[in-house]
């Protein structure tokens, strides 16, 4: 073969891995009916219930007291029932507290406790370090903590419910790991260098350096005080106020006829739909962290990530 015929044939097409190949036709329809499927399994369950915290007692009872997709009549009873001033706007209204309470305390303690153990000259870095280390690793038991609430006297308090989980290890550990690998140690230099002290540098360079990572992490707390359940049903059973979550489990608990239920909840009933005041509490309790999602998920990979795996 001479030079000639060989600069005349063709070259083959270099093969791409199968990963980098363009989807078929067939491909792309499979994908577009999953993604419509998966969308429609999450979509769903969450219209219903806000369509069912919308029906009327009519459509209600022709739907056999089951979720609506789409009701006939429109009723707002259920959110006036919330709203009007009541037991359960009280434990409305004590759970945006405790959750506004809790995440500014948390907040305070992460930060100042990041910070100092940040610095690696500081007191007694290393062993309060290794103590912090040591409650992420092993965590207390059930029994150990009720009786620390006991003995403390806070049980039948709501600061049992913030207290216990005021700070988080994890938290503490990315807050502190951003703090070291995401400030230039440079800037810090410089700043004790123009005589600023450690509260000034904090404040005026550190915090603006992280407000990424402070969001996610105010964002972790909040969910974590919203949500509260378990910790109040232990330590205050004893209060007429319980936060939103322990009302919702109680209400559900009522319609199933479980034993106990009806003297529980007898302070939440009303002239609304069973279930539509139901499906309004759960609107309540989801929509704060859904409409704070969105603004917050940005921050996401740039916080946690950064602070957590480089360096």
């Amino acid at each position: 073969m001479t030079a000639i015929d060989t600069k005349l044939k063709p070259r083959r097409k270099q093969a791409r891995p199968v990963w980098d190949e363009e989807p078929t036709l067939a491909a792309k329809i499979v994908k577009a009916l999953f993604l419509i499927c998966y969308g429609a399994a999450i979509v769903l369950p969450i219209w219903a219930v806000v369509a069912t915290s919308f029906a009327s007692e009519e459509s209600l009872a022709s739907a056999g007291g089951n979720l609506l997709l789409i009701p006939t009549d429109f009723s707002v009873a259920a959110y006036q029932e919330i709203f009007d001033g009541g037991a359960l706007t009280k434990s409305l209204i004590l759970t945006i507290g405790l959750t506004a309470g809790g995440t500014a305390l948390s907040m305070i303690l992460t930060i100042g406790a990041a910070y100092g153990l940040s610095r690696t000259g500081s007191l007694l870095h290393r062993p309060l370090l290794m103590l912090v280390l040591f409650t992420f690793l092993f965590a207390p038991g059930l029994y150990p903590s009720f009786l620390v609430v006991q003995k403390l006297g806070l049980f039948n308090n709501y600061l049992s419910i913030i207290l216990p989980m005021a700070l988080s290890a994890f938290n503490l550990i990315v807050l502190r790991a951003f703090f070291m690998n995401s400030v230039p140690t440079e800037l810090l230099d410089a700043a004790r260098m123009d005589g600023a002290g450690e509260f000034r540098t904090l404040f005026k360079i550190v915090l603006p350096m992280s407000k990424a990572i402070l969001a996610v992490i105010a964002l972790f707390y909040a969910v974590g005080y919203w949500n509260i359940y378990f910790s109040a049903v232990l330590y205050v059973p004893g209060l007429e106020t319980q936060p939103i979550q322990v009302v919702l489990q109680r209400m559900l608990m009522s319609t199933q006829g479980l034993p106990g239920a009806a003297a529980n909840v007898s302070q939440y009933q009303s002239s609304a739909p069973d279930a539509a005041l139901k499906m309004a509490v759960v609107v309540c309790t989801i929509i704060p962290i859904v409409i704070m999602y969105p603004f917050i998920q940005k921050h996401f990979t740039k916080a946690v990530i950064t602070g957590a795996i480089k360096g």
